[in-house]
Order: structure tokens, then C-alpha cells, then sequence
């Protein structure tokens, strides 16, 4: 038997100036044309060391100690809940260390077999878990020594550890680490497994988080090489398979299929068929209020342009270079744009004639929607456009796109990429979620600590061999031990007044979000160490968060220590700086910020919600897990701050009234500062009526999942009281969920298994129990809904990318489009199909009063207007979009292909190797193996589906 020697830390990696220039007021970290960066940007520098002492105040609040991690002393080999499948992909790679994940059950509350403890046992929110294997290969013994911890991400909570030779500890968030017990015995060339029990399932590839590293005792760091991958989980984890690509046993919800994708396309392919290829010219996405279609075509060969219009230069500018992706800008055909203020707000008018072209809009904004529709008759190839006569307005004033940058960090150029398509398809507002938990990306110049440790994440530890974050945030979301990737970065300000410029010239607007109460731990972290480095490193009037606040709690994220004080004037004092910063930014850029996004979701501890119960309580219910309330606190509820401010002020009766009261102080300051609007999400405003804020108006980001008891009525409260409220729910609109029930998609998938192009084609708005008819739960099962009153209408939608399992500038397109043209369209069309909302009316799968036949009609020439026209601008744009997947059937031995986008080039293959173009009309003689298809300019294919023999 091997005993582990002490931890003894050398000082090998020195931290030097990181924190020596950040009380000086200004910034140490340049920018380049992709955004900021901080620190070092590989395995050298401060990234992966140990950090020394400091002589700018008490640190302590930066280290972390790891929390031992429940043990199950057992062999894992012994168990019922062993693979040896991952074990031998480990022992079979090349690398002498290497590391494979692997889920061995994920069923849920089935999770167990009789006799062995329950998911709620263990203390499993809502009683649901899952078991993986963890399998560590050391060919050459190199870890024989025991001198040595693992560290690694863990989207899913631990609940257990099933190892004799191992324990795992929490560090905090998913930041775990293993090491050796006193039961090590070496590895001599062997695998060695450990069984973990974790919360929920893995349902999804992109869970499994990358990037392991070994820290050795003399505090050294290697990066295990074959988990160092953003875009393959396969080289590190087993593939999810068979029945464990279901949440529980009996799951309705088909895992994605060639036979179960043939059936879903075929009715509009089917339709998509009989399209004369002029019907699919003429569609305009987003599909304009009225429109004619006369007989003959205009030759615009020799292009036309923008030139000379009343368009103001810097839009003509965005328009030209868009139509030189995929057409000439030459003035070869007349063309007249003029402001014609007659017109109704936000109304433009454009007409194709044998003659020219003329657009007419109410305004500079609705004359740039007119030409953007111009474009959209473009068929790239094609050298005329149809006649038209076109009569247009808006149906939402806001028709938006929310960008998460926090959790991973995207581009400048990502960032224009997207302005570029939501110009294109009329989408107007750009709401950017700049701060979270895991990075605070905004470069604020008077709290510079914001972006110099609140930007980065990499590994550090101190002289106690903890992990420290007085440079850095920890390494979260699999981005490891260096900053050398998108898990660090930010807008510097000047590139920050660049986007807003530059989004100004495509008639969009920027909604910056400053995520808090909660979500704010980047800003808890360096306001830490702003304290400290100001030489009071307890001091509440620079502090977020109360120093004496011992509340235990646990936020959505698995943070202890995340959530804003608002009981201390140091977060006002920092509210009120960000605020006039950024202030600062736009009027820089030469625009009023007219709305600050505050966030203000998930501000409570996950212990006191609905997933848990009191393990002494005499009333527990099965699909709740089991734990000991008296361990658990609400948030603030220890603060002394708080209980001082609560016996000061007799507007403040109890803790419950904090959250409130936050919203209001936040509101006073934004509207100080002369900015109309405060916007947030739904579960900060409590019973707070809009009236009650400070602001001249507030507004409500609702992402409450609509398949519930409540979810598609509690929205109209918010309407009601006076909220300008945008609809944006996450079992339709949230982007980063996959794009199909299948394992090898990517995102998250609580609220759905999948949202699909024609999900959120087929998305009714205004009428939101409607969508029970038209759709299906998380669960896979048909439900109901009733409108329960009326309400005052809504401000518009907006589509939702949180980017936790995004860490690629190709992963963050292939997310985003084409769902994204799909919100356009539905965010400026109301579609024939779409009911108006009656409270009182019920929907369900069982209901039929929807148009079926028009929205199957609709959404097909939607479909193959995308394929044959649109998403060949996005090729010539650059833009990386999903390929879809396609559908297939060998009934009778023949080979029938369709796609989710009819008119996509498909292809099989006969070998799994070579693949030839796929046509209806010449099906294949020999027996087909794989299919796929490909891009709309055939220079990209999709992802390879093996048929079922």
C-alpha cells in the first residue's frame, strides 16, 4: 500500500504585476480586433501557478479550500454500475495519460436497481440522478507516487463517489478535484475507475466538459492532452447510446432517427415539391404584411444600388456590403429610396417594376427594412427579380436576440457576423449578457479589477495549495487550467463604442445586461480584490458582498458564494459607477442608452426550492431528495448588514422584502442617471408594479417555461402591471438547446428535449396556450392550456443563446442559424394560422383549431425559400449554420431522403466512406449505409447519420 506525502508547495509559478496595477484606475489589459484579453495565453505565465503572498490586504476570501465530496469505499469493479466499454477506450488511446468519461446509467429516479440507495437518498434534486464512470489511464505509473491532484469540470452535481482509492472534493461551481486515499495502490500500467453518482442525467455529448490537468505537489500543472478538445467529446468521453439516451424509462420522446426525421419532414416536403421555382423567389423572410406578385421579371444583372438614396451613409454602407456577398452594387438598375413621412410609423412600401425598383419608408429605419426586403427577393445565381408590390409594417416594436459572452466569451467578429443576419431578416434589438458567475466582460475603466480578474479564468494556487483566485476566476465550464481560450476575454471600451456603432448603422439597438443580485460572482471576485488591493480587503464600501454574511446556500450554478449584497453601500456605490461608465460609452458612440438589463434571475438557494425536502419531514413525497433543512439558509438571511439595514429601515419588514427593495434602489439609479427604462427578468419583480420603479419605463424578460400549470398565463400579470414585455421562453426561444433529441447535438435541455427550425417557425407568440396544440413537453407528452385573463399585449420576443456549452466561434453559428431567421420571421409576420388570444379558450394535443393545413403550407415555402435563397447568403456571408440532418426511409428497399429544408443537396453512401448525390428520381441500387446532407453551396456537410441494418 502507497501512503500520499504531504502537500508541500513550491513556488515555482510566481504571480507578479496582475494585481499590482489594478488599483491604479486604469486598465493593464489591451484589446485586439476579437476583443480583450488578460494574462497569458498558454501554459506559461501566471496561468496554472501558484500565487505568493500579498501585501494589498487579507486574501483569504479568494482561496478555496476543496469540500470533501460524500465516499462509497467500494471497488467500482464490484458494482452492479461498471462499464468496462470506457475503461478499454481508455486503455486503447495513445496517450500514456489520458482520461474517459462515461455514463453508465442515466435514467433518472430509475437510476438505481432494487436495493442499492435512492437518487433521493443521496439528495438528488427532484430524486433524479445518473452514475458515470470515471477512467484514468497511467501507462507508465508516472501517478504511482500519489503526489497529485485531477482536476475537472462537472456540469452535474456529485453525489457520491463509489472508490476505495479515491475521494473527490467540491471546490466550488463544477471545479472538482480527485486524489489519491490512503488505499491508493498504484497503477501500473492500468485503468483505474471511479463511479460517480451525479444529479440529473447526461443526456447531450457537450455535458461532458473537457480539459482534465494533473497538479503535482510541487504545484506544477500538465494539461491531460486528450481532454484538451472545445469541439469533439469523443476524445474523452464514451458515446451516449442506446437506452441511455433517455431521461427515464418509458420516455415518449424519440431520440432522432433517419425514419422518425423522414416522417416529421414529409408533409412539407411534400408541399415543397410543388413550388414552382418563382413562388420560391418571391417569398420575402420575414414575410411581408401584404404583398402582389405581378407577372415578369426585372434583369438585375448589371446590379443596382443604394447610392444617392435618403439612407444615411453608414447604413448604405452595412447594405452594399451585404449585397456584395452574393450580387453586384453597381447602378445598373434605377432605384429610388426616399423617407416619405406620410407613411405609417415604421411602414415602407417597395415595388419591382419592368422599369426600376422605388422603396418608400416612414423613416431612415423603415426605408433600410425596405431595402433589406429588396434583398431578400435576391435568389443568388439568379439574375432577375420577380415584380412585386409590397406593403409592410412590424408586428413587435421589439424583435430581439440575446447573446450570453459571460459563461464563454464570443468575438467582436462573432458579434458582427450576427448584426450583419439580424439587419438582414429586420431583427432590432441586441440584448448582450456581459456578466455571470463565470466573466465579467465589459471593460469598466474606473473599476479595472472588473476585467483584469473578472475576464479570466485560469489556475491558480496559493501557499496553502488552494485554489486561489486573487489573479484570475477559476477555471469553470471546461476551460481549464489557461486562459488560452474562449472562457477568457472581453470588449474593451473602445471596442464596445465600435459595436454599438456598429450596430447603429443596421438600425439595431444594444441592450447591455449587468446581471445581480445573483449571477454576479465575477463581480463578487474582483471586487474582492479591489478591496484589497484599496488596502481594506473587508471594506463595504468597495465590497459586493457582506465579509460577515455567513448564509449557506447554494445557487442554480453550484456557487456558495455568488450573489450581490444589497444591504451594503459598496454595491451601490458600484452599481452607480458601472451605470455611468457605460453611460459614457454610448454617448461616445453618439446614442442614448435607452435601456440598462439588470438581470436579476435564480437569486435564491436551490436547497429551499421545490427539488428538496426536509428529510424529518413527515409529509415527503417521492420525487423530491431528502436533506437536512436546518443546514440551509435563504440568501442574506446571516448578513449582519442586512439585519441592521432590516431594524433601520420600517419600509423593510423581513429578509423577504430585500429582493424588492434592491429592484427600486437599482431603478432610483438608473433613472438618476437619465437613462427611460429599467429591463429584468420575471422572478426579480416580485409583486412590483412598473409604476413602483423610479424609471420612466421597465420592462420584463419572460423565459418561464410555457409547458407547465402556469407558465403561459403568469405572463399576463407582468402585461397587466404596466410592464413592457417581451416574450421569451425557453421551451421554444432558447437557442443553446439542441436542435434535435440526439445525443451528438449540443446545449442544454431542462425546459425541452429540443427546439427544431419548425418549432420555433410554428411558435404563436401572442397567443401562448395555442402552442399546446402544436406542440409537445419536456416530457415528450401533449398538454393543455387555458388562457386565464386578458392582458395588455406584448412589447415583442426575443430569441435567448446562453453559451455555457458554447466555447466556438463555429459552435455559436451552428446554434444560432437558421433558428434565429425563424425568430425573425415569427417576431415580424403574424401568420394566417395564428389565433387571437381568448381568455377562457383551451388548447391541447387533442384540440383542433389550428390551420393545420396553412401552417404546414406556410412553413413549407418558409422552408424552401430558406434553402434555395437565404442560406446561400449565409455561405457567401461566412456564416457556419447547421446542416440539418436528413430524414430517410428503406421500406421496400428503396432509399427515400428528405430534409427538414427542402432542397438541400443529400447525399448516401454505399461503403460508410464515399458519398454520392442523392436524387429522387435515380435511387441507389446497393444497399445504403450513411446518409447526409450539405450545405445550400455544397461546400460543407453535415453531420453523418449510420442507417440501421
Amino acid at each position: 500500500m502507497m501512503k500520499k506525502n504531504s502537500l508541500k508547495l513550491t513556488l515555482a509559478l510566481l504571480f507578479t504585476a496582475a494585481l499590482a496595477t489594478a488599483c491604479g484606475g486604469s486598465s493593464s489589459s489591451g484589446g485586439n480586433t476579437d476583443g480583450g484579453t488578460v494574462g497569458g495565453t498558454d501554459g506559461g505565465g501566471t496561468d496554472g501557478g501558484t500565487t505568493g503572498g500579498q501585501d494589498s490586504g487579507d486574501l483569504s476570501a479568494l482561496s478555496h479550500t476543496g469540500k470533501p465530496l460524500p465516499q462509497n469505499a467500494v471497488n467500482p469493479a464490484d458494482t452492479a454500475l461498471y462499464s468496462d466499454v470506457g475503461r478499454a477506450k481508455a486503455a486503447a488511446l495513445p496517450d500514456n495519460l489520458a482520461v474517459v468519461y462515461e455514463v453508465v446509467e442515466n435514467h433518472g429516479g430509475d437510476a438505481f436497481p432494487t436495493g442499492n440507495p435512492s437518487c433521493q437518498s443521496l439528495a438528488a434534486e427532484y430524486a433524479s440522478c445518473s452514475v458515470t464512470n470515471l477512467h484514468i489511464k497511467d501507462a507508465n505509473g508516472e501517478l504511482n507516487d500519489g503526489n497529485w491532484k485531477l482536476y475537472f469540470h462537472s456540469i452535474r452535481r456529485i453525489l457520491r463517489v463509489d472508490s476505495e482509492e479515491f475521494s473527490v472534493s467540491l471546490v466550488n461551481g463544477d471545479l472538482n478535484y480527485l486524489e489519491p486515499t490512503d488505499a491508493f495502490t498504484g497503477f501500473d500500467g492500468n485503468v483505474k475507475t471511479i463511479g460517480l453518482v451525479t444529479e440529473f442525467n447526461h443526456l447531450i455529448e457537450s455535458d461532458f466538459m473537457p480539459r482534465y490537468w494533473l497538479v503535482r505537489d510541487n504545484g506544477n500543472v500538465t494539461l491531460i492532452g486528450n481532454t484538451d478538445e472545445d469541439t469533439d467529446e469523443s476524445a474523452y468521453s464514451v458515446a451516449i447510446t442506446g437506452d441511455n439516451a433517455k431521461s427515464y424509462n418509458g420516455e415518449p420522446t424519440p431520440v432522432a432517427s433517419a425514419s422518425s426525421r423522414f416522417e416529421a419532414n414529409g408533409d412539407a416536403q411534400a408541399i415543397a415539391d410543388t413550388l414552382s421555382a418563382e413562388e420560391i423567389q418571391a417569398r420575402i423572410i420575414p414575410r411581408p404584411a401584404s404583398m402582389t406578385v405581378g407577372s415578369g421579371t426585372l434583369n438585375i444583372g448589371n446590379g443596382f444600388s443604394f447610392n444617392g438614396t435618403d439612407l444615411p451613409a453608414e447604413s448604405v454602407a452595412a447594405l452594399q456590403a451585404r449585397q456584395a456577398q452574393f450580387m453586384g452594387t453597381a447602378a445598373g438598375v434605377p432605384l429610388s429610396a426616399t423617407i416619405n413621412p406620410s407613411l405609417t410609423v415604421g411602414s415602407y412600401t417597395l415595388d419591382v417594376t419592368s422599369g426600376g425598383i422605388s422603396l418608400e419608408g416612414a423613416d431612415e429605419t423603415a426605408l433600410f427594412h425596405a431595402a433589406q426586403s429588396l434583398l431578400a427577393l435576391v435568389q443568388p445565381g439568379v439574375g432577375t427579380l420577380p415584380l412585386v408590390s409590397v406593403q409592410d409594417a412590424p408586428r413587435f416594436d421589439f424583435r430581439g436576440m440575446h447573446v450570453d459572452v459571460a459563461r464563454n466569451f464570443h468575438s467582436v467578429e462573432s458579434m458582427q457576423k450576427l448584426m450583419d443576419q439580424m439587419a438582414a431578416y429586420k431583427l432590432n434589438k441586441l440584448h448582450i449578457h456581459l456578466t455571470d458567475d463565470e466573466g465579467w466582460r465589459l471593460q469598466i475603466p474606473s473599476l479595472p479589477e472588473l476585467t483584469d480578474v473578472g475576464a479570466r479564468r485560469s489556475f491558480a494556487l496559493d501557499s496553502d495549495g488552494n485554489v486561489s483566485e486573487a489573479a484570475s476566476l477559476m477555471p469553470q465550464l471546461g476551460s481549464g487550467p489557461f486562459s488560452s481560450n474562449q472562457g477568457s476575454g472581453f470588449y474593451t471600451s473602445a471596442q464596445f463604442v465600435s459595436l454599438l456603432r456598429y450596430a447603429a448603422a443596421r438600425k439595431i439597438d444594444v441592450i447591455p445586461e449587468f446581471d445581480m443580485p445573483a449571477h454576479a460572482r465575477a463581480a463578487v471576485v474582483a471586487m474582492r480584490v479591489r478591496a484589497a488591493n484599496l488596502g481594506d480587503a473587508d471594506d463595504i464600501n468597495v465590497r459586493v458582498d457582506d465579509p460577515e454574511d455567513t448564509s449557506r446556500y447554494l445557487t442554480i450554478q453550484h456557487y456558495d458564494d455568488g450573489i450581490l449584497n444589497p444591504c451594503i453601500p459598496g454595491t451601490y456605490n458600484f452599481i452607480e459607477t458601472v451605470i455611468g461608465d457605460v453611460s459614457a460609452m454610448y454617448q461616445q458612440a453618439g446614442l442614448e442608452l435607452e435601456i440598462f438589463h439588470m438581470g436579476g434571475d435564480e437569486a435564491r438557494n436551490v436547497f429551499t426550492g421545490g427539488g428538496f425536502q426536509d428529510i424529518n419531514a413527515g409529509d415527503k413525497v417521492s420525487f423530491r431528495g431528502n436533506i437536512n433543512r436546518s443546514e440551509w439558509d435563504y440568501p442574506w438571511e446571516n448578513s449582519p448588514a442586512c439585519a441592521a439595514l432590516i431594524d433601520s429601515n420600517p419600509g423593510i419588514a423581513s429578509r423577504e422584502v430585500l429582493q424588492p427593495y434592491f429592484v427600486k434602489e437599482v431603478a432610483q439609479r438608473v433613472a438618476d442617471a437619465g437613462i427611460p427604462a429599467l429591463y429584468a427578468y420575471q422572478d426579480i419583480y416580485d409583486d412590483l408594479d412598473a409604476d413602483d420603479l423610479a424609471t420612466q419605463r421597465a420592462g420584463v424578460g419572460y423565459w418561464e417555461m410555457l409547458a407547465t400549470s402556469t407558465g403561459y398565463n403568469n405572463i399576463n400579470g407582468f402585461s397587466n402591471r404596466g410592464y413592457e414585455t417581451v416574450v421569451s421562453v425557453p421551451d421554444f426561444l432558447y437557442f443553446d438547446f439542441p436542435q434535435e433529441a440526439n445525443p451528438e447535438e449540443r446545449g442544454y435541455y431542462w425546459a425541452t428535449r429540443f427546439t427544431d427550425l419548425r418549432k420555433v417557425f410554428t411558435f404563436a407568440p401572442e397567443n401562448l396556450p395555442q402552442n399546446a396544440e402544436t406542440s409537445i413537453n419536456r416530457e415528450g407528452r401533449s398538454w393543455s392550456a387555458t388562457g386565464d385573463v386578458a392582458n395588455q399585449g406584448f412589447l415583442g420576443m426575443q430569441g435567448q443563446l446562453w453559451s455555457e456549452t458554447i466555447r466556438t466561434a463555429e459552435q455559436f453559428e451552428y446554434m444560432l442559424f437558421p433558428r434565429v431567421i425563424a425568430l425573425a420571421e415569427r417576431a415580424w409576420s403574424r401568420a394566417d394560422w395564428e389565433l387571437d388570444y381568448v381568455p377562457g379558450q383551451t388548447f391541447s394535443g387533442d384540440t383542433n383549431l389550428v390551420d393545420e393545413a396553412s401552417l404546414t403550407s406556410d412553413y413549407a415555402g418558409f422552408a424552401a425559400a430558406l434553402a434555395v435563397k437565404e442560406l446561400r447568403k449565409l455561405d457567401a456571408a461566412g456564416i457556419r449554420y447547421r446542416i440539418p440532418v436528413p430524414g430517410a426511409s428503406t421500406a421496400g428497399g428503396t432509399l427515400v431522403m428528405n430534409s427538414e429544408l427542402p432542397g438541400l443537396p443529400l447525399e448516401y453512401s454505399t461503403d460508410g466512406q464515399n458519398f454520392s448525390t442523392y436524387s429522387a428520381g435515380s435511387p441507389p441500387n446497393a444497399a445504403v449505409v450513411a446518409i447526409r446532407a450539405r450545405s445550400a453551396n455544397g461546400q460543407r456537410s453535415g453531420r453523418i447519420e449510420t442507417l440501421a441494418q
